[in-house]
């Protein structure tokens, strides 16, 4: 195939799948009712990085992880310099202080981390492993965080239909999957 071609479906995949799949997961949460701080920083997070995630794991499949490096730390650039901007220069947005103190120092972890692990010019399989750690154990925080707030999360607005919010996240998801092997190809 055209390697314009398979970069042009893999950018629509991506697009289609992360729409879907962005839908999908945020219908799920609403259902869960599972307060809007949690859905950003986590099920949105995870939403629009799946395309990064496919790339990632296309290309170190594919023997070529140098893509998956450069993808992860350029979507970083993007998110912040880029997309944040761009929100901002929209609209201010209004963020609690908790929200800030909770996630704010992650964030700015992540890259010292990440520089630290390569600082003698590699990262290996054992940096990977401390990185795998590194998010699980936020992902559990942020589990938990989500459990003790959606008691008080005020119920979703409409009625969900959990089966299509499904269909689309499992849709969403195939799309990804499909971007990521067009896209390394």
């Amino acid at each position: 195939m055209n390697p314009y071609l398979s970069l042009l479906i893999g950018v629509v995949c991506a697009g289609v799948g992360g729409d879907l799949f962005v839908r999908g997961l945020i219908g799920i949460a609403r259902w869960a009712r599972i307060s809007a701080a949690i859905i950003g920083t986590t099920i949105a997070a995870f939403a629009t990085s799946s395309p990064e995630l496919s790339v990632a794991i296309g290309a170190a499949s594919s023997g070529r992880p140098e893509i998956s490096l450069g993808d992860a730390l350029g979507s970083n650039v993007v998110n912040v310099s880029l997309i944040l901007a761009i929100a901002l220069c929209i609209s201010a947005i209004q963020s609690a202080r908790s929200s800030v103190k909770r996630d704010f120092p992650v964030a700015l972890s992540v890259p010292i981390i990440i520089g630290a692990l390569g600082f003698d010019g590699s990262l290996s399989r054992l940096d990977g492993g401390i990185l795998l750690v590194f998010f699980f154990g936020w992902l559990a925080f942020m589990i938990r965080q989500a459990r003790q707030e959606r008691s008080t999360a005020p119920a979703a607005g409409g009625e969900v239909r959990v089966g299509l919010v499904a269909a689309q996240s499992v849709a969403g998801m195939i799309f990804l999957i499909g971007s990521g092997y067009f896209i390394v190809h």
